[in-house]
Order: C-alpha cells, then sequence, then structure tokens
C-alpha cells in the first residue's frame, strides 16, 4: 500500500509565496484594463517619406512639368496618417478644423490617397500653396491608416503636421531600415527567452522549494 504524505509547511510557505507574487501584477493588469475602458486613449501617429524625383547632378539637363507648370526642384512625398489609438476619432474632436499637412516647399498635387482598410472613407484633401488640408468630414476609425502621396516643388522639402485634436497625442514615427527592422525584430525575441528564462528559473525555484 502507497502513503501520500500530507504537503509540508514548507510547501504551503512556497505556494503562499508564489501567489504574493502573482497577485500584484495580476491586480495591475485588470487596473490597467478598467483603466483603458474608463479613459480611451486618443493618439495619431503619422511619418513622412520625401523623394526626390531627379538626381541632383541632372537638374540641368532635364526639364519636369506637371501640366503647364515647369517644376525646378520637384519632390513625391508619402504621408502616413493612423489612428493608433483604442478609439474612433470622431468629427468633434477635431473641433471643427481640418488636419493640415505642412511643406516649405509647394505643394504643386495629389496624386493619390487610399485608407487601410479599404472599407473606411479617406479624409479628402484640398490642396493650398504649402498645405494639405484634410476634411474631418468623417471620423478616423481605429487602426485606420490613411496614405497620401503629394507633389512638390522646393529644395529639401520639410514636412509637418497640425491639428486641433482634443486630448489627443500626436507623434511624429521614424520610418524604419530594413536593418533596423531586424534589428528590432531580435530585440524583441531576446526580451521574449528573457521572460521565458526567467519563468523557467521561478518554476525551478519552487520545485527544489517543494523538494526540501
Amino acid at each position: 500500500m502507497t502513503n501520500i504524505a500530507a504537503p509540508s509547511e514548507t510547501f504551503w510557505t512556497a505556494l503562499g509565496a508564489v501567489g504574493a507574487m502573482l497577485a500584484l501584477p495580476t491586480a495591475l493588469f485588470i487596473g490597467w484594463l478598467g483603466y483603458r475602458a474608463v479613459w480611451p486613449r486618443r493618439r495619431i501617429e503619422w511619418s513622412a517619406r520625401v523623394s526626390p524625383l531627379t538626381h541632383t547632378a541632372a537638374h540641368g539637363a532635364l526639364t519636369i512639368t506637371h501640366g503647364s507648370t515647369t517644376l525646378s526642384n520637384p519632390h513625391v512625398v508619402e504621408v502616413d496618417l493612423s489612428n493608433a489609438g483604442n478609439k474612433d476619432l470622431e468629427t468633434a474632436h477635431f473641433n471643427g478644423q481640418p488636419i493640415e499637412i505642412t511643406s516649405t516647399a509647394d505643394v504643386v498635387a495629389v496624386l493619390n490617397q487610399t485608407s487601410r482598410p479599404t472599407s473606411q472613407r479617406v479624409l479628402p484633401a484640398t490642396r493650398h500653396t504649402n498645405v494639405l488640408s484634410l476634411t474631418t468630414a468623417t471620423p478616423l476609425h481605429q487602426g485606420q491608416t490613411l496614405t497620401y502621396v503629394i507633389l512638390v516643388d522646393g529644395p529639401d522639402p520639410q514636412i509637418n503636421l497640425r491639428a486641433s485634436a482634443s486630448n489627443t497625442h500626436i507623434k511624429r514615427q521614424t520610418r524604419l531600415t530594413p536593418d533596423e527592422i531586424i534589428r528590432m525584430y531580435y530585440s524583441r525575441m531576446s526580451q521574449v527567452v528573457g521572460a521565458s528564462a526567467g519563468t523557467g528559473v521561478l518554476y525551478l525555484i519552487t520545485l527544489l522549494i517543494f523538494r526540501a
């Protein structure tokens, strides 16, 4: 007949210690979920990539026109604008004001404007001399990304964005190169491996305590 020993006092002490260690992170996580539900996080992230249409050495040998306008230093600018928050940005959040993409070079034309996902509407763009004005007549949905491709004319265009969005954090994102993406991937993987190793060590310590 096999006798099964009752858990020792050391077992219950170790179990209580592990439970105490897990209780605080669990409480913090539940509190964080409640905070996000009550206080929505409004966040706009955007980026701009500027590409010259011609090489510097070719400026004197080429003539580029758009319609009847001769361009002296044309660039193509691709702007991504995303709702990175956890709620839709409604029209009222913009206080009746447009989102404006500004350029130190003249805005010549809007070449393309798209939305991801495609089922959601693009904010209509209106071109001015140094501004692309986006009408906030429809919501910018959670997770939606708008892309605008514009043609500008002028040396070294500097692109910026301004908006009168209430309680909304607006952040410019730097576009990563392929090498930077790879480095970020390995960094995240090392963090995951480190966290897994820490969990394994905690599990091993618990087993050793139980065996004592």
